[in-house]
């Protein structure tokens, strides 16, 4: 006799586009009804700042006021919360957040999900905790449950992170204005539209065709700016005030290597990527002092070895390790590339930064005509190699690596004996390929 599955509402907070991922590692669990939280906007910043300590970090804050929206518009009573170890506060997040909202009457509950070290599989217990709540007691279907959505879940973050990137190469170099942030959203929507392994991979052919529609000037040769800084404040766009976007209606191509996957993929232990930037940051930063400090240092410089026009370093206002590195990228001795700081709070302004964002694009601009700008040791051609990528749909390491958890998972269901052989053939003639 099948089990009855209780049907449960659940939330989580926003960051920026990362919203599709999350959304299917979730709803893949037969039982939950996952709601989208309301965009960040500015009751959510009233609210959070009103109820969270006065220097708490920034991002803190914006969750509270995304719980207290999503329990007030939709009752939503249950929410997921990543968790963290080590220097940073964003470890004890859910735990204060939880008692804040309790003590003012929200009858909710924040389950964590321990990201600490993937490896660990910690994060297991949360989907245990949520079929407990739903009443799935076959071990079988819970295997396959949490396999499933953890599959959809790392692909439709790689998917989503190609798509950020496409959209920052498309939009300086658009000739019909607005095409490439209203392409990023439609396809948004239809990437959170494939509900299976087969269809997320449909999509995703159809995701860079709509792309490829997009008439560009090729003639054109914007400046190139890296922008990084803290997760939250550089991926969720109400919170930096859309600066990305500004910038790519400026003319300025942005490189951004931070997205969902980067950062799974570190906490895989598996980001080869943050691993070289942390060697380059290790003379002046020789360990993780927390936020993304080490990898920003290491940023900086790898800007500086590509010959990029500007870095823009981006994080919230009360935000040590990224203070921390804030001062050590202004007092290092190597050749200055032109740099700008953003600090983020409840009371940060547009005008403010447009007017430090205008004169920082007249410094880039009167530096290359000057030709004052840093010769790149490593050439550009690598990341329009990557753009190029992309578009072919061309097979990364990251993609070899969820195809054979995937044939793992088919293994595992399947009772047909020889289609397991097959199976176990094809992950070791993958196995080459990483």
């Amino acid at each position: 006799m099948a089990n009855k599955v209780n049907r449960i509402k659940i939330s989580f907070p926003n960051m920026g586009n990362c919203w599709v991922a999350f959304k299917s590692l979730i709803e893949s669990i037969p039982g939950l009804d996952v709601v989208l939280p309301p965009p960040v906007n500015r009751k959510t910043i009233e609210l959070g700042a009103k109820y969270s300590p006065e220097f708490v970090c920034f991002p803190f804050k914006v969750n509270v006021g995304d719980f207290i929206q999503t329990y007030e518009q939709y009752g939503v009573k249950i929410f997921i919360n990543a968790i963290d170890c080590g220097p940073c506060r964003f470890g004890f997040y859910h735990a204060v957040q939880e008692r804040i909202l309790k003590d003012l009457g929200y009858d909710l509950t924040i389950i964590q999900l321990d990201q600490a070290d993937l490896l660990e599989f910690k994060w297991l217990k949360t989907f245990n905790i949520l079929h407990d709540m739903t009443g799935e007691k076959n071990k079988i279907k819970r295997f396959y449950n949490i396999l499933n959505a953890a599959i959809i879940f790392l692909k439709k973050a790689k998917i989503t992170a190609d798509m950020e990137k496409l959209e920052a190469y498309f939009l300086p170099r658009e000739t019909k204005k607005g095409m490439t942030v209203d392409i990023m959203n439609r396809m948004l929507k239809l990437l959170d539209q494939a509900k299976t392994i087969k269809q997320v991979q449909e999509a995703r052919p159809k995701i860079i065709e709509e792309f490829l529609k997009i008439p560009i000037d090729e003639s054109l040769n914007p400046l190139r700016v890296k922008l990084t800084g803290e997760i939250h404040v550089t991926l969720e766009p109400y919170v930096n005030l859309d600066l990305k976007r500004k910038l790519g209606s400026m003319g300025i191509e942005v490189h951004q290597d931070l997205s969902l996957i980067d950062w799974v993929l570190h906490k895989f232990h598996i980001n080869f990527h943050r691993k070289a930037l942390e060697e380059k940051a290790r003379p002046y930063l020789p360990l993780d002092i927390g936020g993304e400090a080490q990898w920003v240092l290491g940023e900086y410089i790898e800007a500086m070895e590509k010959g990029l026009d500007g870095f823009i370093h981006i994080y919230p206002f009360t935000c040590m390790p990224e203070n921390t590195a804030r001062g050590i990228i202004t007092a290092m001795d190597e050749p200055k590339l032109p740099v700008i700081f953003f600090s983020f709070d409840e009371h940060t302004g547009v005008e403010g930064m447009r007017t430090r964002l205008e004169s920082f694009v007249e410094l880039m601009e009167d530096k290359r005509r000057k030709g004052q700008n840093i010769k790149p040791i490593e050439k550009y051609q690598n990341h329009q190699k990557m753009i190029d990528e992309i578009i072919k749909n061309h097979r990364s390491t990251v993609d070899n690596i969820i195809d054979i958890i995937e044939n793992m998972l088919k293994i595992g269901l399947s009772i047909n004996p020889i289609e397991a052989l097959n199976q176990i053939n094809y992950i070791v003639n993958n196995l080459e390929k990483i």
